[in-house]
């Protein structure tokens, strides 16, 4: 299975906020708490790190 990325905006609904900033320094301290010269965020990693089910948050980001 081939990685999907979760971008700023999508962290975006998910925090339910219309800060970009803020949604932006959340994607990049996630990404440096698995790995400190990481470029990108996948959604399973997201999730593992939030502990939250996978499922959920593919069926609220596809569904907006």
């Amino acid at each position: 299975m081939s990685s999907i990325f979760l971008s700023v905006k999508d962290l975006i609904q998910l925090m339910d906020t219309d800060h970009y900033d803020s949604a932006q320094r959340a994607h990049k301290a996630i990404r440096d708490a698995i790995a400190p010269d990481k470029r990108k965020l996948t959604i399973r990693e997201y999730c593992e790190f939030e502990k939250v089910p996978f499922e959920e948050i593919w069926e609220f980001l596809r569904g907006n």
